[in-house]
Formats: C-alpha cells, sequence, structure tokens
C-alpha cells in the first residue's frame, strides 16, 4: 500500500469507520489521504488523533505539513540546527567560510522564538553575530516578526541590527495567496543601511509548490534607494523533504557596503532520521566589484 496511496484510502477507510479509536490507523489514512490530494480529509484525521493523543509525533507532523503547504507559519514543533558554508571566490582571493548554531523553539501556540550564532570570516578577518528573534500569530490569518542582532567589535557585520516585518494570508484555500512587507535598520562599522522589502507567495497543486517574489529597495549612508528583485520556487515533496531554486539580483550590503549582484541558487532538506534532517545548498554570485563568488553550505536539523 505503501505506493499506492489510493488503494490505501480504499482499504484504511471502511477499517478506521468501523474502529474509530485506531490512532494508528487513523495516521495512516491521514497521509493516504495526503498523498491523493484530499488535504481537508487528511487534516480532520490528524486533528481527531491528536485531540485524543496531544503528543503523538506522527500526527502533529502531518498537520504541519498541511499547514505548511497552506501558507500557514507553524510554531508546534522546535528544532535546533548546526550549519556551515564555504565559499570560493574569482581572482585568487582568500574564500570565505561561516558556522552558525540556532534554534527554533515554540513558546505558546502563537508565539515562537528564534536564536542564531554565527561566525564569519572574511578576508581573513572575523566576526561572531549573535541575532534573536520572534514570530506571533496576531489573528487566523496574520503574522508579525520582530528581530534584532548585535556584533561585539564589529569589523565587517552590522555593530546591531533591527528589523519587523508582517505577513497576510489573503485567501483561505489550499492554494493561498500570501502578501508580507519587511523592514530592517543595519548599523555598519562603515555606515547605515535600510532594507524595505515586499514579498508575495502563491501557492499551488494543494500547497506542494510556491513561487515567492521579493522587491529590495537599500538605502545607504545618505544616498538615494537601490532596487533589486528576487524570484525563488520550492517544491514541497513531503514532511521535511523539499527542493528550491531561484535568483536574484540587485545591491547586497553583506559587508556593509553597497555592491550590485546577480545570483542563481539552489538547495534541498531531506529527513535522515525521524526527528533530524540535512539541508544543502549552493549558490553562484556575478559580482560588480569583480569579486565573483560560489557558495556551498550544509547542515542538520534536529527536531524537537
Amino acid at each position: 500500500m505503501a505506493g499506492d496511496p489510493g488503494r490505501a484510502v480504499e482499504l484504511l477507510e471502511p477499517w478506521v469507520a468501523a474502529n474509530p479509536q485506531d490512532l494508528d490507523a487513523r495516521v495512516q489514512l491521514g497521509y493516504a489521504l495526503l498523498a491523493v490530494n484530499e488535504t481537508d480529509a487528511a487534516a480532520a484525521e490528524f486533528r481527531f488523533v491528536l485531540a485524543g493523543a496531544p503528543d503523538y509525533v506522527d500526527a502533529a507532523q502531518g498537520l504541519a505539513l498541511i499547514e505548511q503547504r497552506r501558507g500557514v507559519p507553524t510554531v508546534r514543533q522546535g528544532f535546533f540546527y548546526v550549519e556551515g558554508a564555504i565559499s570560493d571566490l574569482s581572482q585568487g582571493r582568500e574564500g570565505w567560510s561561516e558556522v552558525a548554531a540556532g534554534a527554533l523553539v515554540p513558546l505558546s501556540a502563537t508565539v515562537s522564538s528564534n536564536l542564531r550564532a554565527t561566525h564569519y570570516r572574511r578576508f581573513g578577518i572575523e566576526d561572531a553575530e549573535l541575532a534573536i528573534g520572534a514570530t506571533v500569530q496576531a489573528a487566523a490569518n496574520s503574522w508579525f516578526t520582530f528581530n534584532g542582532s548585535i556584533t561585539p567589535s564589529a569589523d565587517f557585520r552590522p555593530e546591531w541590527s533591527a528589523g519587523v516585518g508582517v505577513e497576510q494570508r489573503l485567501t483561505n484555500s489550499a492554494n493561498p495567496l500570501v502578501v508580507g512587507f519587511d523592514a530592517s535598520f543595519q548599523r555598519f562599522p562603515v555606515q547605515d543601511v535600510l532594507l524595505l522589502s515586499p514579498v508575495v507567495t502563491q501557492y499551488f497543486d494543494d500547497g506542494r509548490y510556491s513561487i515567492t517574489a521579493r522587491a529590495n529597495a537599500i538605502r545607504a549612508g545618505g544616498g538615494s534607494f537601490r532596487l533589486g528583485t528576487s524570484v525563488r520556487a520550492d517544491h514541497y515533496a513531503r514532511e521535511r523533504l523539499r527542493f528550491f531554486l531561484g535568483a536574484a539580483t540587485g545591491p547586497d550590503t553583506d559587508l556593509g557596503v553597497v555592491t550590485n549582484t546577480t545570483a542563481l541558487f539552489a538547495g534541498t532538506e531531506f529527513p535522515l532520521t525521524r526527528t533530524i534532517s540535512m539541508t544543502a545548498s549552493a549558490a553562484h554570485e556575478w559580482r560588480d566589484d569583480d569579486l565573483d563568488r560560489t557558495e556551498g553550505r550544509l547542515g542538520l536539523r534536529f527536531g524537537f
């Protein structure tokens, strides 16, 4: 039945009807229904199981996957992660490196916090940055984000930064349209940077695919705003299995100075165990400062 979800539904539905308290069967039915695009029915099965067994992990993950596909940020499951990145620069310049560790921690049904510590190395210079943020579900279809960071003795990362954001789901369907807006202020050692960023995400095929378009308006120092855009496509194959690719063009301020870049990127997340997954991505940047860059990134995520 694992390779034939339709047949699984045919066999499991009469069994569940006759044995409504068989929670294992109801979870299996939920995943089978999800595989044949019966999303609402699948969600009902997962919710029934969680009503009787709130700690049933497979049911919680199934419902979280449905909400993710529908453009609903979920804070039910937390995780720790570690990741590293290495960049190769053109012209024989010393490559960049980055190591980070962080966590997303649910605080309640509507609030989550995230923490991240990152060590950067650029051109032989090192910076250590600490960041903290929170996501708050203010209403059924509205979310707010808050974030900030500090870099003691900063050389090229922001001495401090602060940002806010909002997301609004405009359509209550299996393929929602979600709009958002982010604003952040960064104080670099060389200058201040203001970033304004509207974003639109449209889901397709019962939430299995999404396309996100983002505009970036960056103002550095006392200069005028410079504009950039990016587009990204995601495929959510199943729980903790996703693929993405995209492109971006416009100003970059990673080092505190504005440089026009054009980039292509792609990546994936895939499960290793029931609670551990691996992330991997690659990107290439063409930069106006002639330091074209190719980056590889790997990470591990540990759910709890």
